[in-house]
């Protein structure tokens, strides 16, 4: 038989778990995946320590507690004395924008669920070890904010977003042009310059194609719309 060599070394994969789960985890990888050796670790404490000896790891599996919150603070925290230069891959017991924002910003390489299929959780630890990382992405992440209101007034809101490509703000301050308000009345409202309202309503007319407010204030009501509900000073007064 020819002779084809050495085999490449193993990847090394710490991964944080509790003994039963760390075990049938580590049976499952080194099963479907025998290019990596994976590493279970009980205790944080043991993680580091080994993050400090001789043999690099190739990549860290941190696997949140139930009783935890903070997931990505909580690996922060535990490995702030370790090297920064080795892959972190969380699993979490649920996540929102808000956490994935926050662990792309620190730098973790890869974010799941751990309801994700080990399948995937597989090919996301493939991915990371190569140097590419993976977050999660919900489509209503990417959906414009709508303020909270009736879907009466909604919909004709979101009609005037569509058709002229007004701005939330322009909406606020297209509201106090309905009910007659001038401009240093709206600025207060809404904290604002009076110089940024005058500007807010100028391309309010250009973008409605009107030569004044009371034209604005007709082709927004032909349209089914008399304002958001007002907020700052004039509303609480």
């Amino acid at each position: 038989m020819p002779d084809t060599g050495p085999l490449p070394p193993r990847r090394r994969v710490l991964v944080r778990a509790a003994r039963l789960g760390g075990d049938t985890f580590k049976a499952f990888v080194e099963t479907r995946a025998p290019e990596l050796r994976v590493e279970s670790y009980e205790s944080d404490r043991d993680i580091v320590t080994s993050l400090q000896a001789s043999e690099p790891a190739d990549l860290i599996v941190w696997r949140q507690k139930p009783e935890e919150t903070d997931p990505v603070a909580d690996v922060r925290a535990a490995l702030g004395g370790a090297p920064r230069t080795t892959p972190i891959v969380l699993v979490v017991q649920r996540y929102d924008a808000a956490l994935v924002s926050r662990a792309m910003a620190q730098g973790i390489a890869g974010l799941v669920a751990n309801t994700m299929s080990a399948d995937l959780v597989l090919c996301v630890l493939r991915l990371t070890l190569v140097g590419g990382t993976y977050f999660p992405c919900e489509a209503q992440w990417l959906m414009p904010a709508v303020p909270a209101i009736l879907p009466e007034v909604a919909a004709p809101a979101l009609a005037l977003r569509g058709a002229f490509g007004l701005t939330p703000r322009q909406l606020d301050v297209l509201s106090y042009i309905c009910q007659g308000m001038s401009n240093k009345i709206i600025a207060r409202a809404l904290g604002m310059r009076e110089t940024t309202v005058k500007a807010h309503v100028m391309q309010i007319m250009r973008r409605l194609n009107a030569d004044n407010r009371t034209q604005v204030a007709l082709r927004v009501s032909q349209m089914g719309f008399t304002g958001l509900p007002l907020k700052g000073e004039i509303a609480g007064s």
